[in-house]
């Protein structure tokens, strides 16, 4: 893998199943998100951000995320500025190429000394450089300079591009950084090169509501158990569509090598997220990359599902329940991607039983046959 910053552009094509499953309930209630209209249901972006987090986490360590209500202790949350105080200033965590920066862009911009900044640079601790976030001395003496020409403008570059090389999914995803109090300068919208677009079944859903029972209830109830209500769809297959933008990638240091643990994650995290509730099973994911900045954007609406004929006709697509109740149609996917093969440098493939590789190529141009592959460890490593 390259730690090179992302090359080109890229457009993931994902799609998974669930199955007697609320793969994201609406907060009022907890229902399955279903278009009142079309009778598809919806995943959110957010929540399949949260799927890749929570692999990222898993693999890589719980510092690797930025996005996390936990703290070492799994009954502690913790807030955003709790969690960017304790990667900036606490345990010295900042790295000495860090250090050497900030006070370079000290010495280089500024003609004369001031407080704090000579103290940082007589004694470059975590606190000293705590009080360089003093918002009402800061806002004061730095009143009407021009960003470019600002020291603390530099500094806050600096910080943030840190926090960038500590957290993967910052890198990915960006974040609106909304901290409050001495860190509300360093806070502020960064907007992430892989941006997620709402994932939406390719079918009608049918939604139920199951009876559940507790065997235990609560000193309080005096009895031996509850019954509530669960909410699900009894199956659906989900896609959605992601882009990777090069230009963006400059701002946040996405690499190439992030980028492929975005493959993974994507893939692993939505198995790994396997509950009572999220009986998910991942099935196809195709990534194009471009040799020039260009994505389709809608290749979720070029992907058909046809349905198998049972007792002589076609099955009612809200009768759907296993992948073996429909083919795929890519017939849309194709006609797009072959019109743009001059510039499209790779693609990769992964599928789980909806369509095996050699099916995929048939409908590739020649040229574009020899630039799919396998993605061999998506699974395991």
């Amino acid at each position: 893998m390259s730690n090179t910053t992302l090359t080109n552009r890229h457009e993931t094509l994902f799609l998974w199943e669930v199955r007697k499953s609320n793969p994201n309930g609406d907060p009022s209630g907890n229902e399955p998100r279903i278009d009142r209209h079309t009778k598809r249901c919806d995943v959110t972006d957010v929540c399949i951000k949260r799927t890749i987090r929570d692999y990222i986490s898993a693999k890589h360590g719980l510092d690797s995320i930025i996005v996390t209500k936990l703290g070492e202790d799994v009954s502690e949350t913790v807030t955003l500025n709790e969690r960017i105080e304790r990667f900036l200033f606490e345990n010295d965590r900042l790295k000495k190429d860090v250090i050497d920066s900030i006070k370079n862009e000290i010495r280089d911009n500024l003609s004369e000394d001031k407080d704090p900044y000579k103290n940082f640079l007589n004694n470059p601790s975590t606190e000293n450089l705590k009080k360089l976030f003093d918002l009402k001395k800061l806002k004061k003496r730095l009143k009407g300079e021009q960003p470019e020409k600002n020291v603390q403008y530099k500094i806050i570059k600096i910080l943030r591009k840190y926090l960038c090389t500590q957290f993967v999914d910052l890198r990915m995803f960006g974040s609106v950084l909304a901290l409050k109090g001495s860190l509300e300068e360093i806070g502020g919208p960064l907007t992430g090169p892989i941006q997620i677009e709402v994932a939406t079944s390719l079918h009608r859903v049918v939604q139920s509501n199951k009876q559940i029972t507790s065997v235990m209830g609560s000193k309080e109830e005096h009895k031996a158990g509850i019954i509530g209500d669960t909410h699900c769809i009894e199956y659906g297959l989900f896609a959605t569509s992601a882009i990777a933008n090069e230009n963006v990638a400059k701002f946040t240091g996405l690499t190439n090598a992030d980028h492929e643990i975005f493959l993974k994650a994507l893939w692993r995290g939505t198995r790994d997220r396997h509950t009572r509730s999220k009986n998910q099973v991942p099935r196809l994911l195709i990534d194009i990359e471009y040799s020039k900045p260009f994505h389709f954007g809608d290749l979720v609406n070029s992907v058909k599902l046809q349905p198998v004929e049972r007792n002589g006709k076609p099955l009612d697509e809200e009768a759907y329940r296993r992948i073996d109740d429909f083919t795929l149609d890519l017939a849309c996917f194709y006609e797009k991607v072959n019109a743009r093969e001059s510039i499209i440098n790779s693609i990769k493939f992964a599928s789980n039983g909806l369509i095996k590789a050699e099916q995929f190529k048939q409908g590739l141009h020649n040229s574009l046959k020899n630039k799919v592959t396998e993605i061999a460890d998506i699974d395991f490593d």
